[in-house]
């Protein structure tokens, strides 16, 4: 659990729901400095207005934006207000969710998560690439897609990996420099680190030094985000799988969420708890804290209700939620 300085006390009507709200995220590994201190003006709020119902019409100022107030800070504030109250009904205390603040500083964005079967057509059709003269790339892109798949990465760790960051004995990969600076060790399949090794072998044919890129250009640089993306363009056309215009995906990003969908799916349905899958994910994807990931919970039961009712011991009542786009 992440270390965590300030430790309200709370005073109202809901101090111990409150409280008992706060343990369970700091629990689950959220540090929960910035959103401790809105709790705590929160329950001050309460408390000064004597509020014994979250439908008083004081409530309903108070999830009003400030006049001074950004609308990042707002949107931070009413996100977790409605976790919290999420939080009650799960406990049986029933109160209405207020309705949801779009961040007016990010665009709304649904990601497209491929079926189990599209991704298998998409890498058969990256396998049977064209060869080019003088490029590897149509014998790297089949592997990078595969890498962004089935374990989650983002474009840029993928690209940046070089030889030295797998350990090849035991199908380990080190993200050195992920988001944030974040650097992080994850599993592989042994077959995932089979293909590695047998592409790299057939790339460098001889020499295997530990600082080359893994996927290099033909000037033995970093592949760039752009042409990735135009090899991923064409094996979605070659796939029969639309492209909805810019900006509407399927994007690159979309195989890491695909990715997490997929393994949240899987998970659930062999009978483990969401309470503890979501820390160990949130860690493999290298996210901040497990808010960012819990995101992946409502996607997985939108996309698979046959686990609705798993998913709801976590979250209560499941509502729509827009999910934003962003690069977590």
């Amino acid at each position: 659990m992440l270390p965590c300085d300030y430790k309200p006390v709370f005073n109202s009507l809901f101090k111990k729901e409150l409280q008992s709200f706060l343990s369970n995220k700091r629990s689950l590994g959220c540090k929960y400095e910035t959103q401790a201190h809105i709790l705590y003006r929160l329950d001050k709020y309460i408390w000064v207005n004597g509020i014994t119902d979250f439908g008083d019409s004081a409530m309903v100022d108070w999830a009003k934006k400030g006049d001074t107030e950004s609308a990042g800070a707002h949107y931070i504030r009413i996100s977790l207000y409605r976790q919290f109250i999420m939080y009650l009904n799960r406990h049986d205390i029933c109160v209405p969710l207020p309705l949801r603040t779009k961040n007016s500083l990010s665009k709304s964005f649904v990601p497209y998560i491929f079926t189990r079967t599209e991704i298998e057509h998409l890498l058969q059709v990256a396998d049977q690439l064209p060869k080019k003269r003088n490029s590897s790339a149509d014998r790297a892109m089949p592997v990078l897609f595969r890498l962004l798949y089935c374990c989650g990465l983002r474009i840029s760790e993928a690209t940046a990996l070089r030889i030295k960051d797998i350990d090849f004995n035991r199908s380990l990969l080190t993200i050195a420099h992920g988001k944030n600076d974040v650097c992080r060790t994850i599993p592989m399949t042994k077959s995932l680190s089979a293909v590695i090794l047998d592409y790299l072998n057939e790339v460098y044919v001889s020499v295997l030094r530990p600082e080359f890129f893994v996927f290099p250009t033909s000037k033995m640089e970093q592949h760039g985000h752009a042409s990735v993306y135009r090899w991923f363009r064409e094996i979605l056309w070659q796939s029969g799988i639309s492209h909805y215009g810019r900006g509407k995906g399927p994007r690159l990003h979309d195989l890491r969420h695909t990715f997490a969908v997929h393994s949240l799916q899987t998970q659930i349905n062999e009978g483990r708890d969401a309470n503890l899958l979501l820390p160990i994910l949130s860690r493999y994807l290298g996210h901040r804290n497990i808010y960012q990931t819990e995101k992946y919970l409502h996607l997985t039961a939108e996309m698979y209700p046959d686990i609705l009712e798993k998913v709801e011991a976590y979250f209560g009542i499941i509502s729509p939620e827009v999910i934003d786009n962003e690069a977590n």
